[in-house]
Parts: structure tokens; sequence; C-alpha cells
């Protein structure tokens, strides 16, 4: 099996981001299920909410499979400024485009349901409120501090903000290199405004894992690391590298618990990820079964992080945390929003969304 790092291991690997975010979102702190009564056996609730805030994690992947996507994307297509606008606008399109579908079957459903959008949007009149939608529709809403659906979709203006930076953030890596840009990101916000922690929904957080994504991409990092050896002895390299990896793995939770972000936040958006990342293509994303069930999740996890936090919390919560075991909390969840997944992947289908959008890009790229 190839060591670099493949189309399918990155959704593999979104589909490991996916299933941690639904034990983050439902367990990472306690007033998230005080209310309910919640079943840890045969953890301890304190263990099960520190690895659930671990598990905040999952945004820092998704970052840096964005960095390392984009690296792959735009290294032969931006070669001066008429075509790195061409590539930004078509990848405006094809990350936004999944977002626009299930965006518009939430504004119709939640409507229908509850007159949620109008609840939203349109208290501070209508005007204001068309303004609110459309920049939520266009995935600005965290960016511009303006009212959501769900507060979730705050990744959505990261998404776009990357993709806009991102040749800038070539321009100066060619010119002086990561270690300066990685400094800078560091001591911005120390300089600026003197807060440590940017925050946990802000886009600059999350600059981090993207520019890890990036380096690791122009560099084919993933191959360099695991063709070393630690010894010709297959069976005692074996042993000894997987031993390293899991000591790793748990010392980045032990410092993750023990360190909270606003100190060392750089370590909890970027190391702390990009170990759990090593590990996981070292060893999750090759086991047989396991890696066609990632694939799966992965394929979906995009509507899935979209849609279950209306299951999760805003209709449907004491639904939601009524089957009592927390492991089953999460795999009804996950198997609800699955299914609804699966519904809108079909409905695209049906309405060849998907066929639309790709001539949409056509045109752009031509």
């Amino acid at each position: 099996m190839s060591e670099s790092f493949s189309k399918r291991d990155s959704v593999c690997l979104k589909g490991i981001a996916i299933l941690i975010m639904m034990f983050h979102h439902c367990y990472r702190s306690k007033d998230r299920f005080e209310d309910y009564v919640v079943d840890f056996r045969p953890f301890d609730m304190e263990f099960v909410v520190d690895v659930s805030d671990y598990f905040k994690i999952c945004v820092s992947i998704f970052a840096f499979i964005t960095g390392y996507g984009l690296y792959l994307s735009a290294r032969n297509r931006c070669k001066d400024v008429a075509s790195t606008e061409r590539w930004i606008y078509e990848r405006l399109i094809k990350t936004l485009s999944g977002f626009w579908f299930v965006y518009a079957l939430v504004f119709v459903v939640t409507q229908i349901y509850a007159g949620y959008p109008v609840e939203i949007y349109f208290g501070q009149g209508g005007i204001r409120g068309v303004i609110y939608a459309l920049i939520d529709f266009l995935g600005l809403a965290n960016l511009l501090e303006s009212p959501t659906l769900v507060g979730t979709w705050w990744y959505m203006s990261a998404a776009v903000i990357y993709i806009v930076l991102y040749p800038v953030f070539v321009k100066w890596t060619q010119k002086l290199g990561y270690t300066t840009l990685f400094m800078a990101i560091a001591f911005l916000p120390r300089c600026v405004s003197g807060n440590i922690y940017p925050g946990g929904m802000a886009v600059y957080t999350f600059l981090f894992p993207l520019l890890l994504g990036m380096l690791f991409s122009q560099y084919d990092v993933f191959s360099k690391l695991y063709a070393l050896k630690i010894s010709e002895n297959k069976t005692l390299d074996f042993c000894v590298q997987f031993l390293v990896y899991h000591v790793l793995l748990i010392g980045s939770v032990v410092l993750w618990v023990r360190f909270p972000r606003y100190v060392a936040w750089e370590y909890h958006a970027g190391l702390a990820p990009l170990i759990f990342i090593c590990y996981c293509k070292k060893y999750l994303v090759r086991m047989p079964g396991i890696r066609d069930f990632l694939f799966f999740c992965g394929k979906h996890s995009m509507n899935i992080f979209l849609v279950h936090s209306f299951i999760r919390y805003v209709f449907f919560e004491e639904f939601t945390y009524s089957f009592k075991y927390f492991c089953l909390i999460v795999v009804v969840l996950f198997t609800i929003s699955m299914g609804i997944s699966i519904l809108i992947e079909l409905l695209k289908k049906w309405t060849n969304y998907d066929g639309f959008v790709n001539v949409v890009c056509e045109k752009i790229r031509s």
C-alpha cells in the first residue's frame, strides 16, 4: 500500500473526524447533557468529557485536509493572476455547492416545521433578514458575526477564507519559508491584542493545521515519514514504531487535558491534531473493513456536519439524549444524520445537481 496521503486516505480521515465530532458535540462539557440521565459505563463521566473535549481536534483535521488538498489542486494551475482567480472561483463553487444544497433544504424544511428561518433572520426587519440569510448562504455568518441557522456552521467561514488566502500563503512560503509564517501567526494575536487564544470558533485559530496540511502536501512528508526505519529487523521495527506512535498519541491527549487552550493554542490546534492524523494514517485507515466504513462515513461527512446539530440541539435534543447510554446516543444521532445524508445525495442525483455544478466549474476553468 502506498505511504503517500491518497484521496481515499483523506476521505477516511474525514470519516474519523465526523465520528469524533459527534462525541465532541454531545459530551465536550457537562452542560450539554446535565439535564438528562446519561450512563457513561464502563468509563467515568469526567474521562468521557475530557476525551470528548480533546476531540475538538476534528476541526483541525478538516483544516489539515483542506490545506493538503488545496496545494494539490493549485500547484499546476495557479501560474499567474488570471489563472489564480479562476482557481479561487472554482474552489469556492466546489466547496460551497454542497453547503448551498443542504442550506436550501434546511431552510425550507425548518420553515415549514417551525418557522425557524424567519425567527432567526427577520427579528430586525425584512431587508435586514434577507441580508442575513444571504450572508449565511454564502458561509460568511461567523466572519461577519451575523445570525446563522445553526452555530456549527461557523466553519464555512473558515473554508471560504482559507481558499481566498491560499495564494497569499503560497507566495509567503516561497519567499520566506514556512517557519516565518508559523511564527507570524503565533505572535500576531499576542502583539495586536495581547490575547493569546484567538478562540474555539475563530478562523484564525485553525490556520496552523491548514498550513501543516500544505507543508505535508508540498514535501510529501507522509512518504518520507513512513520510509523511516528504526531497525532492519521488520518485527523489531514494527514493535518499536507501534510503541512510539501510541506513546505520542496518549501523551498528546494527556497534555491536551492538562494545558488549557488559552495557554498553548498552537499545540491544541496544530501539533496534537497532527500526531492524531499521523497515527490514523499509520494504523486506522489501513485496517480492512474499518477502512471501508471510514470511507463511507467520510463521503457523507459534509452533509452530516451540516445537519446533525439540528437533531442534537435545535429541535430534538430531548429525543437525542433519551437513549441513556453515551455510546448509544452517538450511534442514534449518527445513524439518523447518515440517513438524512443518504436522502440528500439521492435528491442531488435525481436533480443532477452535481452535474450542474461540474458544468459551472468547467465554464470557470475555461
